[in-house]
């Protein structure tokens, strides 16, 4: 299989994000490649390690939330709190460039457990915050999602501006989950490229891999293995570069995994990992303008742990749980609540009558 060749790495020389001349990231002793040296750039996936650098500083971002640490099934933010809660203006700083392959080699190698990982459950629980600018307008969302690998699940939402007053409430029988294709992720390298894959058919190249493992994420909790095992494909993936000190809007400190999709470089995927556990910590999606890399959506992952029952089920036995659901009229709606793409699939219009 021929791979395309690694686009250009974002504009960097010596620490300094040249997109926006006004911000300098950080002093460097690595050699500057500015003017007609930055050509040589073009072979990011094999050349770009800036040995001078052992241990790049830390970056420093304005936190947006606080993470919590807690292995208790949380609920969602109200809307009045995400009302709050603003965006950031700009992308996330990068700096200090490498080629992620050694990077993400050496992670996948040295995956440690989460905090949350011995907790037992059925459910798979991921809650996060997204932002999302389309056309001007901002939609902040906080989630919380269970899953199950028989494809059912949960979710209680809160979002900013409200649609509808208060939390929505949705659940999904056994199968009906079916369609977002998030079963056996994480068993082997070609279920998750081929699962992950499925989540970003509207992107192209190098994107879709990081993207993909983003979206997966906002539903699953993988164990050490899988989590292993998504950072190895990741490794195998051409054209993409780490920034081994990335801070996300929750203020960790990760290994940021970046991309871009188009032959221009005019879009830019990046995910945050957490340097030891391999967790998806943030991911964000930015767009070159003239005054540097400006988000058109931002994700945080921010609680994953494991539980016996949904939202609606009391803590009761196995067999109980198994018939209890909420009323006919809570059944799940179809609403295709996309938390890391802005722009929704088409709803084809109903037939008129002729």
């Amino acid at each position: 299989m021929r791979h395309r060749a690694a686009p250009p790495v974002d504009g960097y020389c010596g620490g300094v994000d040249t997109s926006n001349p006004l911000r300098r990231l950080a002093p460097t002793t690595a050699p500057r490649r500015c003017g007609v040296a930055a050509a040589g750039v073009a072979a990011v996936a094999a050349t770009l390690t800036l040995a001078g650098i052992s241990a790049p500083p830390k970056l420093h971002m304005p936190a947006l939330v606080a993470a919590d640490n807690s292995c208790a099934v949380p609920e969602p933010a109200p809307s009045a709190e995400l009302a709050a809660t603003v965006a950031a203006p700009s992308a996330t700083v990068v700096a200090y460039p490498r080629a992620a392959r050694p990077v993400l080699n050496a992670l996948a190698q040295r995956i440690t457990a989460d905090a949350c990982d011995p907790v037992s459950g059925r459910f798979d629980v991921v809650r996060l915050r997204a932002w999302h600018l389309d056309n001007g307008e901002q939609t902040t969302r906080d989630v919380v999602r269970w899953y199950h690998d028989d494809d059912s699940g949960a979710a209680l939402t809160s979002e900013y501006p409200d649609p509808w007053p208060g939390i929505t409430h949705d659940f999904w029988p056994p199968g009906w989950l079916s369609h977002r294709n998030l079963s056996k992720a994480f068993i082997s390298g070609d279920f998750f490229r081929y699962n992950a894959g499925l989540h970003t058919s509207d992107l192209d190249g190098d994107g879709r891999l990081v993207t993909g493992l983003a979206a997966l994420a906002t539903w699953h909790s993988p164990a050490p293995s899988g989590r292993a095992l998504a950072v190895t494909e990741l490794a195998h993936t051409p054209g993409l570069v780490a920034y081994p000190r990335t801070v996300d809007r929750a203020g960790r400190t990760g290994i940021g995994v970046a991309t871009t999709t188009n032959g221009d470089a005019i879009q830019r995927h990046l995910l945050i990992l957490h340097p030891s556990t391999g967790q998806v910590l943030a991911y964000e999606r930015a767009t070159r303008t003239p005054s540097g890399w400006q988000p058109s959506a931002y994700l945080l992952l921010l609680t994953r742990t494991h539980t016996e029952r949904r939202w609606w089920e009391p803590p009761t036995t196995a067999d109980a749980l198994e018939t209890a659901q909420p009323a006919n009229l809570m059944m799940p709606r179809q609403q295709g609540r996309h938390v890391v793409h802005a722009h929704q699939p088409c709803t084809p219009e109903p037939p008129t009558a002729q």
